[in-house]
């Protein structure tokens, strides 16, 4: 089978979140059982418009790959860029697929752009709905995270009687629910931005040769930069404030970066999460750890909810995630499991099918 190369754009695991950094991780992984390199990326924050470099190695592949991720919604300029690319590659003759995305309150020009993709996947329903309402044909996949096998290290794994909170870009609901978290005895803070330096789901082999990032052109991932003296300033943020000591320990946690392996057994063994953004909850469902989710800028965590038969899961406000008792039901044990392996299932799929255009 020849090898068909392929450039990402929007390669987020530029970034330490570990959430993006799985998803790239599958992203890699899944083409190349496909027979698809991914040779080069064009990291998150670079417009590849900008990016005379970028648009040479695009033209010169025989497929891009869009990773949308929580990206296309609202019109703003970062979705215009992803949607962009669909059309330079039609007139470039290059087939283009648009993957793993949110797509939400967009543009008629987003999705006039968007409509000349090869295909179209979105990671849940609520999306389908909205692109399709703009005449845009997509498929369904579950977010790439749940496609993973992270876990199976930890598989079995005691859980202890800690509720993990998670960070989230809502501040207003982040505030809410530190409030209610910091009076508790039984919680800790996670955040899940990862100290490793390099992508610890990478398989070192099929790492991409070029990164285009905001510095410019690297050899691989560039190394981010971890927050220092996070202690003292921690306490500085707590000292004389009412809860002293577990603020101190929230926002020092919050504050922390963790090696993956660290973040990924605090999910698995604790009692219950507090998802407070979109990965955190797929992470949750991969590990089968009780979760209650916390809504986000957009409406992909409900979609994804509703997708897999568990819409309950999702708190309207701290006051209702802290009154979960952190159990699964029976009902929705079964829910959960039969969505992680059709995430798995349609991950596969879909790559199989993205394949067929390059044959």
């Amino acid at each position: 089978m020849a090898i068909r190369k392929a450039v990402l754009i929007n390669d987020t695991s530029t970034k330490p979140h570990l959430g993006c950094r799985l998803v790239v991780a599958q992203i890699v992984n899944l083409a190349s059982q496909e027979g698809i390199e991914i040779s080069a990326t064009s990291s998150v924050h670079v417009d590849w418009r900008e990016q005379p470099l970028v648009q040479e190695h695009m033209r010169k592949a025989d497929l891009v790959i869009v990773n949308g991720e929580g990206t296309l919604h609202d019109a703003t300029k970062q979705a215009k860029a992803l949607a962009d690319v669909a059309p330079f590659c039609r007139d470039a003759g290059v087939a283009c697929v648009l993957i793993n995305s949110v797509f939400e309150r967009n543009d008629e020009a987003i999705a006039k752009a968007c409509s000349s993709f090869d295909k179209i996947y979105v990671r849940e329903s609520l999306s389908a709905k909205s692109a399709t309402s703009m005449g845009l044909s997509v498929n369904v996949v579950p977010d790439l995270t749940i496609s993973s096998n992270v876990f199976a290290p930890t598989s079995g794994t005691e859980r202890n009687t800690q509720i993990v909170v998670t960070d989230n870009a809502n501040k207003v609901a982040q505030k809410e629910i530190i409030d209610l978290a910091i009076r508790r005895k039984d919680t800790t803070f996670l955040n899940l931005n990862t100290s490793d330096l390099e992508n610890p789901f990478m398989d070192q082999q099929l790492r991409p040769r070029v990164v285009f990032s905001p510095s410019g052109q690297v050899r691989g991932t560039p190394p981010h930069r971890s927050p220092g003296r996070i202690s003292y300033k921690a306490f500085r943020k707590s000292v004389f404030r009412p809860n002293m000591m577990q603020r101190w320990a929230m926002t020092r946690d919050f504050s922390r970066f963790r090696p993956a392996t660290e973040i990924l057994a605090t999910i698995a063994q604790a009692k219950g999460v507090v998802a407070g953004r979109f990965h955190a909850a797929c992470l949750c469902l991969l590990a089968d750890t009780p979760f209650v989710a916390v809504a986000s800028n957009t409406s992909k965590t409900r979609g994804m909810l509703i997708d897999a038969g568990i819409p309950g899961l999702l708190a309207t406000d701290a006051g209702t995630a802290f009154s979960s008792e952190f159990k699964w039901s029976d009902a929705e044990k079964v829910a959960a499991a039969e969505y992680v392996a059709r995430a798995k299932r349609d991950a596969t799929a879909m790559f199989r099918d993205i394949a067929s255009l390059v044959d």
